[in-house]
């Protein structure tokens, strides 16, 4: 079976992304479901003494046995502040493809490449449906989307490099909303040709 901080991990990233206000498929986010694959890719290729988690083989019934470290199991906490660095500050998300069918860092397949340089924003990310490869889950994220993503990313990380308290990196988000000049009252109308 899968190690058991993988769901425990995913549980922790699925809170954030609602308190922080970028869990909203809706809003032009990533899917519960595209998160869950970034929290198992975090575990196959984000770690630099190794992979918590083999490649995911689709349809086998169960996963492949392949050399896992195993050696000084990291804590959750300690993976949910490297997957923060790992995304903010290592992963180039409009560069490579997250693939937990490969469990490996590299490019996207061709034909899951969708510009959208009419939003300013260059190539979405790639989120490889593991039962449908060509399928990318990143293909619908909005630009303002993929901003906040950015924003959150970079400040969870910082809020992690820091040592803040859960209750600071869970603070619920809200939005800010420019302030627009009040509206100056309508001339009165005066129809004087009647």
């Amino acid at each position: 079976g899968l190690d058991s901080r993988t769901e425990e991990l995913i549980l922790l990233v699925r809170r954030w992304t609602r308190d922080r206000g970028i869990a909203h498929a809706s809003q032009g986010h990533f899917t519960t479901y595209a998160w869950n694959l970034l929290v198992v890719f975090f575990l196959q290729a984000g770690q630099e003494n190794g992979r918590s988690l083999p490649p995911i083989t689709v349809g086998a019934d169960e996963v492949a046995e392949q050399p896992i470290d195993q050696s000084g199991q990291k804590s959750v906490a300690v993976l949910f502040q490297e997957f923060f660095a790992f995304y903010a500050r290592h992963f180039d998300l409009q560069q490579e493809a997250v693939s937990v069918r490969l469990g490996c860092r590299g490019p996207p397949l061709a034909e899951q490449i969708l510009d959208s340089s009419e939003q300013g924003e260059g190539r979405v990310p790639v989120i490889e449906d593991p039962f449908e490869i060509t399928r990318n889950l990143g293909n619908r994220v909005t630009s303002p989307a993929l901003s906040r993503l950015r924003e959150e990313l970079a400040r969870a990380d910082e809020l992690c490099s820091r040592g803040a308290s859960l209750k600071e990196l869970f603070e619920l988000w809200e939005p800010v909303f420019k302030e627009t000049a009040p509206e100056e009252p309508a001339a009165e109308e005066h129809d004087d040709c009647k």
